[in-house]
C-alpha cells in the first residue's frame, strides 16, 4: 500500500536509450585531409609545458600506448605482454599517471 502523499518516481529517464546516454551521440566528424592543421590541437599544454612532462617515463609510455597517442590504442593485455609487468602493477602505473594528469588539469 503506497504511503499517502508519496510520489512515484519513474526511472526511465535515467536509463540508456538507443540514441545515446545521457545525450544523443553527435554525428561523427569527417577529417578533411586538405585542411590546415591546427597546431593547438596537436599539443596538449598546460602552463607552458607539455601535459605529459610531469609523468614518469613508464607512466607516459603506458598512457600513450593505451590511449593511442603514439599509434593504435593498445589493450592492457597487450601492454602486459609487451612490457612484462604484472597486471596489477600495470594498472597501478596507469592509475597513478591518470591521477597526475587529473591533478595537473584541475590544479
Amino acid at each position: 500500500m503506497p504511503l499517502r502523499g508519496a510520489k512515484t518516481v519513474v526511472m526511465s529517464s535515467y536509463w540508456p536509450t538507443d540514441d545515446g546516454w545521457p545525450y544523443a551521440d553527435p554525428a561523427p566528424e569527417l577529417a578533411d585531409p586538405d585542411s590546415e592543421v591546427d597546431d593547438d590541437l596537436l599539443n596538449v599544454q598546460v602552463g607552458g609545458t607539455h601535459l605529459l612532462d610531469n609523468l614518469d617515463p613508464l607512466e607516459r609510455q603506458v598512457i600513450s600506448a593505451h590511449y593511442g597517442l603514439t599509434g593504435p590504442p593498445r589493450s592492457m593485455k597487450e601492454l602486459h605482454s609487451d612490457l612484462g609487468l604484472p597486471r596489477d602493477e600495470l594498472r597501478g602505473v596507469l592509475g597513478s599517471g591518470l591521477a597526475k594528469l587529473r591533478a595537473r588539469l584541475n590544479g
